[in-house]
């Protein structure tokens, strides 16, 4: 049902998707976004069985951008086995040409962030997407607000 909290999350998630077309060359991509529970790992591990199965349903001449708060860390995480083993997806921080910023944590909370941290905010691409840049968005206004809780990651990507 939509707008309901199941899974054993007690907060509603969802999940979007639209289809782009690039003004200038005309080819057309997929965007989905998300953002799984914080409390509920059998929530997590539904949430990325859904999207994955969502994202095997698209066109697949249609390039797939995968961003996301996936509330656990990619590379050791049930949830990141099932979208990037399973799912054929490639995680584009670690699969980018070159990356512009350090290893950052994503949930800085408000802090300073810490190299090395954990990457809960993950940018994973299918197979039509090559990521040529990916960075970790640690930006503070001038008073030294940060605007969000997390830091979110950049990429730079072509469509294949």
């Amino acid at each position: 049902m939509i707008g309901s909290a199941s899974w054993g999350n007690s907060v509603v998630r969802m999940v979007t998707w639209v289809r782009f077309r690039d003004l200038r060359t005309g080819r057309e991509f997929v965007h989905v976004n998300t953002h799984f529970d914080h409390q509920s790992e059998n929530a997590r591990q539904r949430s990325a069985a859904l999207v994955r199965d969502r994202i095997a349903g698209f066109d697949p001449a249609l390039p797939v951008v995968l961003t996301g708060d996936f509330n656990t860390p990619a590379e050791r995480s049930e949830s990141y086995r099932v979208l990037v083993t399973d799912g054929g997806l490639t995680d584009g921080w670690t699969a980018a040409a070159r990356r512009l910023t350090p290893a950052w944590g994503t949930f800085p909370n408000y802090r300073e962030p810490v190299e090395g941290g954990d990457r809960i905010d993950w940018l994973l691409v299918d197979g039509g997407v090559e990521v040529e840049r990916a960075a970790i968005n640690t930006y503070r206004s001038r008073a030294g607000r940060y605007p969000s809780d997390h830091a979110p990651v950049h990429a730079l990507v072509r469509l294949r």
